[in-house]
């Protein structure tokens, strides 16, 4: 009888957790739910989606100027340049622009 009666409170005690569980999870989307609408509503949605912009903006602006390949700045006084993390590789030097610029003038001559 000892083995029935806490196979027995073992059940309940199963049971009462996967109701808490339920409860606490029907809570969470109730909360995610009206958190969203603030979110999503008047001033509040306005300034969320336009700081997420700007973030998402500067971010992107900082990943392009940190591949040299995407962007070359053109001296070292240029905010390209102030932004760059590996400084040395990315500027290109004046008279190597000069360079190529005399040798496109050359090749349409």
């Amino acid at each position: 009888m000892n083995k029935l009666s806490k196979s027995q409170q073992w059940i309940e005690a199963e049971q009462k957790q996967a109701k808490l569980r339920s409860q606490r999870s029907q809570q969470f989307r109730v909360n995610l739910i009206h958190i969203a609408r603030w979110i999503t509503s008047g001033w509040s949605g306005w300034l969320f989606y336009l700081g997420a912009f700007g973030i998402f903006i500067s971010l992107g602006f900082a990943l392009g100027v940190n591949f040299p390949s995407a962007i070359a700045c053109p001296n070292t006084t240029s905010y390209c340049y102030f932004l760059r993390l590996d400084k040395e590789t990315v500027v290109i030097p004046s008279d190597y622009i000069k360079e190529s610029s005399s040798k496109k003038s050359n090749r349409k001559r």
